[in-house]
């Protein structure tokens, strides 16, 4: 049987407020759109708090988009928003340099595995909003970094592509990290050096060009170059972390 209950340990009677009605919800599997069956009163009472407690509980809650009170239909359940929840807290400004790194990597990685998703279902107008978005004229396998307004824009448009709203929110939420590494570039610079000296750089018209053949390998190809840079970054990186333990 479900019940509303606090299990009490070493944090705040808020915070262990906010976990009984979380886990409430989840052990009766209510569902976006339901009404949550206890108000104010009765959940101070049933949990022995007061109402400050509660309502403090109940307004976290609501800031993160899982319930909403109404005033005459009391506590409705509701979806939240996974891309206005990470947007709030995936900044640069907020996080350490590991996270920096594990969500650069996360970039990485969901580049790499949205290219079957991109090629089966790749249209004309697709390419044409990328003709349209890149500066023209820039060369093929050359060293060429967009602003950053340009590079957002245009990685944006490959997420769109893939049709999937989770996907396109990721790609969102991760827009900090984008700034992240065009106002520290100096960071990439060793790295960009060495790519272009082995003349292994793939630029935005590289990775046009291989949407446009709707050559998915020769894609997969040109994106690991085009991001190469980071990539060796964050190998560097982790093995500093590692020698330093």
């Amino acid at each position: 049987m479900n019940k509303l209950k606090i299990s009490r340990g070493a944090t705040t009677l808020v915070d262990l407020t906010e976990e009984a009605i979380i886990n409430y919800i989840k052990g009766a599997n209510l569902k976006p759109g339901e009404n949550f069956p206890f108000d104010e009163n009765q959940l101070s009472t049933k949990l022995h708090v007061s109402r400050n407690v509660v309502r403090e509980a109940l307004s976290r809650l609501q800031s993160f988009g899982i319930i909403e009170s109404r005033k005459r239909n009391g506590i409705i359940m509701r979806e939240p928003s996974l891309k206005d929840n990470l947007t709030r807290i995936i900044d640069p400004k907020f996080i350490g340099k590991e996270k920096i790194i594990d969500l650069l990597e996360l970039r990485y990685i969901l580049e790499i595995g949205i290219i079957p998703t991109l090629f089966e279902n790749i249209k004309d107008e697709d390419i044409n909003d990328l003709h349209n978005i890149l500066p023209p004229k820039i060369p093929k396998n050359a060293y060429v970094m967009l602003s950053t307004e340009n590079e957002i824009e245009f990685h944006s448009r490959i997420y769109k592509i893939s049709e999937n709203q989770v996907i396109n929110d990721l790609q969102e939420i991760l827009i900090p990290i984008y700034r992240f590494t065009h106002d520290n570039q100096s960071e990439f610079d060793p790295y960009n050096k060495k790519i272009k000296n082995e003349n292994l750089f793939a630029s935005h018209s590289d990775i046009l060009d291989a949407i446009e053949k709707r050559d998915q390998q020769y894609y997969e190809d040109v994106i690991k170059r085009h991001l190469m840079a980071y990539y060796l970054y964050i190998k560097e990186q982790r093995k500093i972390k590692n020698t330093t333990i």
